[in-house]
């Protein structure tokens, strides 16, 4: 058979209250303590978060100087693309110029390409007239060897009439 439990006794208001004042002291000390470990965790964080706030105050003070700095170099950077536009308006004046110039050396080669077949034309004009001239030096050179060989046929008929006429006369005086 199984045995009965004995029967509690009941314990009086007293007893209660002080078994329930030792269960809340001990709660308070361990809520005690572990607020202290939370304290002293909470203080080691706040430690951390001056670190950071020290370290971000730093970050800050050098993205202030990058900030600066970037400024600086944007309104450097403005003045070389406005010195580079002025160059390049500068150049787009030396294409037209130059554009010019090509429209005026079109019209030097067009005038060049004229004179040049104006040349061509006039040249063969002198050729032929140097070959006619050749033709009529060459006749007068041709007349003049036909001259020359008449009038040494001439001297050397005369030559034979002379020395005919002395043997005449010779021979009229005999």
């Amino acid at each position: 058979m199984a045995k009965k439990k004995p029967a509690k006794k009941t314990r009086t208001i007293d007893q209660r209250f002080t078994t329930i004042e030792r269960l809340l002291r001990t709660g308070f000390q361990r809520t005690d303590v572990r607020f202290q470990q939370i304290d002293r965790g909470l203080a080691r964080n706040d430690r951390r978060i001056e670190q950071i706030d020290r370290r971000l105050a730093q970050n800050n003070r050098r993205i202030e100087q990058i900030d600066r700095r970037l400024a600086r170099n944007d309104r450097r950077i403005e003045q070389i693309d406005r010195r580079l536009a002025q160059i390049d308006r500068r150049f787009e004046q030396i294409d037209g110029r130059f554009a010019q110039i090509d429209r005026r050396f079109d019209v030097v080669d067009l005038n060049f390409r004229v004179l040049r077949n104006e040349m061509n034309e006039r040249f063969a004009g002198v050729e032929d007239r140097i070959d006619r001239l050749a033709t009529h030096v060459d006749g007068f050179m041709k007349l003049h060897e036909t001259l020359d060989i008449e009038m040494r046929v001439m001297k050397e008929q005369m030559n034979r009439f002379e020395e005919r006429l002395t043997r005449i006369e010779v021979a009229q005086r005999n």
